[in-house]
């Protein structure tokens, strides 16, 4: 990843702006943008180190709007990060909500790259740093800008791409509080090796972790099953706590401090850097909402455990996901003989359930035992509606 320093008015560090970079060229390639966000984050806290990259100092860190509204930040540290909110984000009625609870969680917003508008002004309301691009403003107009910002409230004025002497004593002249550009450092890129967790058990621990009545110590035995997966939540929990003298050193203590919620976060992260970027996201889209429809349709069948039916709904795709034939799948998740059953014959009252699922995504409505062609509507636009709350679909 990339690292640049953001100075304050005397040119110490303020904190640093992460940015990803797909190899040691310090140059973002072209990429989809929720998964390098996902790499950053990920990177920051589960291999480099957070204390590694930024030591005390704050990290900002680039938002896209999927991430901004999915509500899957809630597993960073608040007091270790601030999050940018990026120039092509409309302040919709939905982007506003979501960062109003960021807010609320105590996270720290900023504004990136930005340009004054009117109608922008509903987001200068949340932040705590506005970002100006100083090269995208007229130097006769700039003073009018920032003035402009601080009659809004604005407490914190940040100008980047600072490129001369010249530009800095400009924006110091005219009262901004911060300064970021090339003039002071071009991003430096630290990397180390990735440490690469099996994508069947990230997708077991999503998987698991839609069960509300899960505890903690059932999250820990599925986490401690791979090595690399138990290694990178303990690695996520120390570089969080990075500034306390507070040292995790067991699963049990790592799963009990982040917390269920957290871990949905987490895992979800995780599972969105793991599939190969050959893999549509739209397969991740069918699986959540195959496991919705399957969960929808066991409860009204009062089926025992709905959760089960999401879990085997989810699994179901992880052929396509792996590229191995379902039978060689089984093994790679120790699941209940009826789960394996119904994922490869679709046996019993789950598979029954999800063979009426997948007829149905083909256009062939063959509802389950008990239940009728309603129930199937019903269930498919709940899942569709869950599917967008959730923002998951890429």
């Amino acid at each position: 990843m990339g690292r640049q320093p953001i100075f304050t008015r005397e040119v110490e560090v303020f904190a640093y702006e992460l940015l990803f970079r797909s190899g040691e060229q310090n140059a973002a390639m072209i990429t989809d943008g929720d998964r390098a966000t996902a790499n950053v984050l990920l990177n920051t806290f589960t291999d480099i180190g957070l204390d590694t990259i930024v030591g005390s100092k704050k990290a900002f860190i680039n938002l896209t709007r999927n991430l901004l509204t999915s509500h899957n930040l809630s597993c960073m540290p608040p007091d270790r990060v601030v999050l940018e909110i990026l120039e092509d984000i409309e302040p919709d009625e939905e982007v506003l909500s979501a960062i109003e609870k960021l807010v609320e969680e105590g996270y720290k917003i900023a504004l990136d790259d930005f340009v004054y508008r009117p109608d922008l002004e509903p987001l200068i309301g949340t932040a705590d740093i506005v970002k100006i691009e100083f090269p995208l403003i007229p130097k006769e107009d700039l003073a009018d800008h920032i003035s402009k910002l601080r009659a809004l409230g604005v407490r914190t004025i940040l100008a980047e791409k600072i490129e001369t002497q010249e530009d800095f004593e400009l924006c110091k002249s005219l009262g901004c509080d911060l300064f970021q550009g090339y003039f002071f450092c071009r991003p430096q890129v630290i990397s180390q090796r990735k440490t690469q967790v099996n994508v069947a058990s990230i997708v077991r621990l999503m998987s698991e972790l839609q069960n509300p009545d899960i505890t903690v110590g059932e999250v820990e035995g599925i986490i401690q099953t791979d090595a690399n997966l138990s290694f990178k939540l303990l690695r996520f929990v120390n570089s969080a706590n990075a500034a306390t003298t507070r040292t995790i050193d067991s699963l049990k203590q790592a799963t009990t401090l982040m917390g269920i919620s957290r871990l949905r976060s987490l895992a979800s992260m995780m599972l969105m850097t793991s599939i190969d970027e050959g893999k549509p996201q739209e397969l991740i889209k069918l699986a959540m909402i195959r496991g919705k429809m399957c969960e929808l349709l066991a409860s009204e069948s009062r089926a025992t455990r709905p959760d089960r039916y999401y879990t085997l709904g989810l699994l179901s795709v992880m052929d396509a996901l792996l590229d191995k034939p379902m039978d060689e799948v089984i093994p790679l998740l120790p699941l209940a003989d009826d789960m394996n059953d119904a994922l490869l014959n679709r046996a019993g009252e789950l598979g029954n359930i999800l063979q009426s699922v997948i007829n149905f995504e083909a256009g062939e409505i063959t509802p389950p035992i008990s239940l009728s062609t309603e129930h199937m509507t019903s269930a498919y636009q709940q899942a569709l509606r869950w599917i967008a709350d959730c923002n998951l679909d890429g």
